[in-house]
Parts: C-alpha cells; sequence; structure tokens
C-alpha cells in the first residue's frame, strides 16, 4: 500500500500552542515548503477524549507539520528554531497511503489521532519501514474508519527521540463511538473483529506501553 515517501518537518508544542509570530518565523524560515498543518487540542477535540492513551506521561497539546521537498534540512536552525519555540522538532520520511482533503484554510470536520510511538523491540530500522509502510499500512485502513493517513519514520529530532509519527484523520462520529471507530456503522461483532486484527498488527510495529495518543483539531495554513 505504501506510496512514494516524502520528506515531513514536524513540530510538537508541550507547554502551549505555537504564537502567531512562532507560525510566521516557520514561514519565513522555510519558504519552499509545501504544505503546512496546525492542529490543537481545544473543545472539538475533546470528544475524542476517550481515545487519549499517555502511557509515557508525556502528551503534546499541538503540533505543526510542514512537507518539505528536499532529502535534507539545515538541523541548527531548526534546533535554534525548537528553542526559540519551545518547541520539539521531528525530521521525518513517509507516505500517506490516504492524502488529506484539505484546503488552505480549512479546518477538518472530525479529528486528527496523532501517534508519537517507540518501535517494538528488536526491530531494525530496514524491518521497521518494511512492516509498517508495506504489512501493517492496509491493515490499519481496513480495520479503521480512517480518511486520512500519513506515516512518519523519524529520522532525526532535537529532544528525546520518536522512531514514528501517525497522523491519521477520522470522522467526527468516530469520536465518542466504538464501532464507528473501527467499523463505520453500528456493528459490534465486526468492531471486535477489527480489534483484535489490528491490535496483532501494531504490536509488530510499537511498543505500546511507550506510544501515546491524543487527538487534536486540524486546519490546513497553506
Amino acid at each position: 500500500m505504501a506510496e512514494a515517501t516524502m520528506h515531513r518537518l514536524i513540530w510538537l508544542f508541550f507547554d502551549a500552542p505555537p504564537s502567531v509570530a512562532s507560525i510566521e518565523s516557520l514561514h519565513s524560515e522555510f519558504p519552499d515548503a509545501g504544505a503546512m498543518y496546525i492542529a490543537r487540542c481545544d473543545e472539538h477535540s475533546e470528544q475524542a477524549q476517550m481515545w487519549t492513551r499517555n502511557p509515557t506521561q508525556k502528551m503534546p497539546l499541538a503540533r505543526v507539520a510542514m512537507d518539505i521537498e528536499r532529502d535534507d534540512i539545515e538541523w541548527q536552525s531548526v534546533i535554534r528554531l525548537a528553542a526559540d519555540m519551545n518547541a520539539e522538532a521531528h525530521w521525518c520520511r513517509g507516505p500517506s497511503p490516504i492524502p488529506p482533503a484539505l484546503m488552505i484554510g480549512e479546518t477538518f470536520p472530525g479529528t486528527l489521532q496523532l501517534c508519537c510511538f517507540e518501535r517494538a523491540q528488536g526491530l531494525s530500522d530496514r524491518a521497521l519501514e518494511q512492516i509498517w509502510f508495506h504489512e501493517h499500512a492496509p491493515v490499519a485502513v481496513a480495520t479503521q474508519n480512517t480518511v486520512g493517513y500519513r506515516q512518519n519514520i523519524v529520522l532525526r529530532s532535537s529532544h528525546d527521540p520518536l522512531d514514528g509519527i501517525v497522523e491519521e484523520l477520522f470522522p467526527i462520529t468516530a469520536a465518542d463511538s466504538l464501532t464507528a471507530f473501527f467499523a463505520d456503522g453500528d456493528d459490534e461483532e465486526k468492531m471486535l473483529a477489527h480489534i483484535n486484527v489490528l491490535t496483532k498488527s501494531s504490536e509488530r510495529v510499537l511498543n505500546l506501553e511507550k506510544s501515546s495518543v491524543i487527538h487534536m483539531t486540524e486546519r490546513r495554513l497553506r
């Protein structure tokens, strides 16, 4: 299922969402960046709070994502910006099996599920990419009511390293409904089957005890 991979610069904010000035500084520092998104925890995303998982006791309040159409980046500049904005920066690469369909200035009516994880024990870089991109992705799409899906292997981090960041968009009907989330309808048997299949597949990729999950409200900035 995995399509061509692209690079993405992801900024995580743990104390407060980014200010307007911080976002403007990103615009000026990366004029060649493509699409840019911001996601925040707010009253809208709180509808999906049942999905929150915080075993690491470290949960972002906001995320900015920038698509970068080049293979490398001036990392010292990124570290400086991360310090200035009180953020963590993660340089990533990965495919979008289901590209988000947001227009510039549009806010997604559902929620963005952000999962930051460490890989399953003993998984090499090559195995992580093979299993996650090519084997797990079709399972994730088939067992969830996902309408947008981006996979990001983390290549470099300004703070504590992560192995992967998952960005998934779900309709608002899935915010507080197990069946809507996993079965796209009121089918409990199908839901339970999907949960079982998805859990087994996920455990091949990530350490569930070192994986945080939070839902946010997503908006495309450019």
